[in-house]
């Protein structure tokens, strides 16, 4: 759904109720089989929403195009803007809509908070070398799945000039069915995030993080989102943590 789903024609509170039901069915089926996004980041956005429509007659848009289904949506990327000229009735039923809606949406939404605990808790990222790079804001990480090893290059970068917000961008560098070799389990990246990978020296000194799960969740729906998540905490705790370190040293 739209953020603007609510006030859009018709403006009727049985029609919308088909609309969040038809939504929801979808939804439902998304968590049955263990797929969190981008399900989870679409009802907060939604809940969001209603909040704001409630509170300030204003609804959220965003700003950029969403590519990936577990793209991170960040407060730079929504703006908010005023409802559309309403007469009384209309303002009504949108008020009964938001009130029926919310309810609802926040049930589905604790499901997948409850789905997302199980499956950050069940996805370990353990660093095997160059952890003093830490600062340098990307590497490669390996996966394993059904009987295969998922080799991914990752970038830590701004999502907009001028704004702090940053995300984890991934890209897969190739498929193997034994245990990952920086020198022997490679092949040449096109086009990769990183540059100069493709050379055996630099890419010897890149960070290096296996990942590991307990779980069969789906892959690509909540697996790698979580992946990339806990890669990116990671990066910033251990940087916190360093600086912390250091700003002690120099206090002595």
């Amino acid at each position: 759904m739209e953020t603007n789903w609510i006030f859009q024609e018709p403006i009727d509170f049985e029609h919308k109720k088909y609309v969040l039901l038809d939504y929801i069915q979808k939804v439902d089926i998304q968590i049955k089989n263990l797929k969190l996004y981008p399900n989870f980041q679409q009802i907060a956005l939604h809940l969001a929403n209603i909040s704001l429509i409630l509170e300030k007659k204003q609804y959220l848009n965003i700003n950029r195009n969403i590519k990936a289904k577990d793209d991170e949506i960040l407060i730079s990327d929504l703006t908010s803007n005023d409802l559309p000229p309403l007469i009384e009735n209309e303002e009504i039923e949108i008020y009964n809509i938001c009130k029926y809606s919310y309810d609802i949406l926040k049930e589905f939404f604790n499901k997948l908070k409850a789905l997302w605990e199980i499956v950050n808790d069940s996805v370990l990222i353990e660093p095997l070398q160059n952890l003093k790079k830490i600062n340098s804001k990307e590497g490669i990480f390996f996966i394993k799945h059904n009987k295969n090893t998922y080799v991914y290059e990752f970038v830590i970068k701004k999502i907009k000039k001028g704004f702090v917000d940053t995300k984890c961008v991934i890209k897969k560098i190739c498929i193997i069915d034994s245990d990952f070799d920086l020198k022997n389990n490679f092949i040449n990246v096109k086009n990769p995030l990183i540059k100069n990978i493709n050379n055996f020296e630099y890419r010897k000194n890149l960070l290096l993080f296996k990942v590991t799960h307990t779980e069969q969740f789906p892959f690509k729906e909540t697996l790698l989102p979580i992946t990339k998540r806990k890669i990116m905490n990671y990066m910033v705790q251990s940087k916190i943590i360093k600086q912390t370190v250091l700003d002690k040293k120099l206090l002595k």
